[in-house]
């Protein structure tokens, strides 16, 4: 079996452009959540609270680019670039046959949406529409906007399956690879900032509330209320190993395992049997797997959601191995969740340090051993969840590739 592994990594998060820079803005518990002033306009919206990317420059991308991105696109395309420099791959290389584009979100990009209905709706007519929204807001748009701008021209997918999106892009990437189906793979998602989500989610009854980020999310707190949507963006560079020794690429970490699951019990309730499926079948792919290091929990700040995978962690893990969840700092960026939390996990390794969860006062959960401070200690493995609605599971092993830890 082919292995893989990570040699490049680009994100725009709430917390910041770079992976250095999210790192330590969570190991001092800061936070990208902010009061959404203009969500005050929707009526009966309890929701005040999201996490918006700030100072974007999407003019990294050139013009004749940009005409077919929406905000997601773009987000994800100038991750892309980054993760690309740094995997110090020639452009040549990348723009192949061999490369593959593999990323996911819920939807494409809403503002597109809203645009075109509002058009709709009120003039009832067709013209005037421009003829790019469609491209802002196909499901697709952001691995097909990435291979455009790259020039990669093998495998293009997308992996919509709402939270786990981006975890499942990973996953099936790291697979392609394995195959023998591609080389090289840019791998990743993410989700644009809209109201819509957070209507959405308050009719799951699963939006938080709070009007304080000091108060919202409290992944696996005792009073947590539920979720605060968020915007963001991650793409990796995943290699086949022996290519990237070959030109003597910098190996950030290795893809030692995936798994996702189906629950099949309900779209919208989560089920640890289901979450525990997910990560037996990660174990599994992984191969003997004889410790992890350390779990970046998908806990999101719901009752039910956090509760069952505290459960679920609990009899497959154990009770000794630290677990936190990044939703504190960075909200829930839905589709982008599970590779900007992937690249928490390489950055994890690389320090030495487990990022704390913000706004855990009091837990309620299964007693796993959950992280209140920055936790410093050898890390080698690291495991990683994404749990969606509709039952979709999805779950990674990341390793710190340097001699292949057994």
């Amino acid at each position: 079996m082919k292995r893989v592994v990570v040699t490049g990594m680009g994100l725009r998060t709430p917390l910041g452009h770079d992976a250095d820079q999210l790192f330590d803005r969570m190991l001092a518990g800061e936070t990208g959540i902010r009061p959404q002033p203009a969500w005050a306009e929707v009526g009966e919206l309890g929701a005040s609270l999201g996490a918006s990317v700030e100072d974007f420059d999407e003019q990294v991308i050139p013009r004749k680019y940009r005409r077919t991105m929406g905000r997601l696109a773009q987000m994800s395309v100038a991750s892309a670039l980054d993760a690309v420099a740094m995997s110090e791959l020639p452009a040549e290389v990348v723009a192949g046959e061999r490369t593959a584009v593999i990323a996911g979100s819920t939807v494409g990009s809403p503002h597109a949406e809203e645009v075109f209905w509002e058009h709709l709706l009120t003039r009832k007519s067709a013209r005037g529409v421009r003829s790019t929204l469609f491209f802002h807001g196909m499901s697709h748009t952001i691995s097909a906007n990435v291979a455009l701008m790259v020039g990669a021209r093998g495998e293009v997918m997308a992996t919509n399956s709402a939270c786990a999106s981006s975890t499942q892009a990973i996953g099936v990437a790291a697979d392609r690879i394995r195959a023998g189906r591609a080389e090289i793979a840019l791998a990743g998602g993410g989700e644009e900032l809209h109201v819509a989500s957070a209507i959405v989610f308050q009719s799951l009854g699963a939006v938080s509330s709070q009007a304080s980020p000091d108060a919202a999310p409290r992944p696996f707190d005792r009073a947590r209320d539920g979720i605060v949507v968020g915007e963001g963006a991650a793409m990796l560079v995943l290699e086949e190993r022996e290519h990237a020794l070959r030109r003597g690429a910098p190996i950030l970490g290795e893809i030692l395992g995936f798994g996702t699951t189906c629950d099949a019990e309900h779209m919208a309730n989560p089920d640890p049997a289901g979450m525990m499926s997910a990560i037996r079948a990660c174990l599994r792919d992984a191969g003997d797997v004889s410790t992890i290091d350390y779990v970046n929990a998908h806990a999101t700040g719901t009752p039910a959601g956090d509760a069952a995978e505290a459960q679920a962690i609990l009899e497959l893990v154990g009770d000794g191995v630290p677990v936190s969840s990044s939703k504190g700092h960075l909200g829930h960026l839905l589709g982008g969740c599970g590779v900007v939390e992937a690249i928490v996990c390489l950055q994890a390794m690389r320090r030495g340090v487990a990022p704390p969860t913000r706004n855990l006062a009091d837990p309620d959960v299964a007693p796993i051993r959950l992280l209140r401070e920055p936790h410093e200690a050898p890390l080698h493995r690291c495991l990683s969840t994404s749990f969606a609605f509709g039952g979709v599971n999805a779950v990674l092993l990341l390793g710190d590739e340097p001699g292949a830890r057994s």
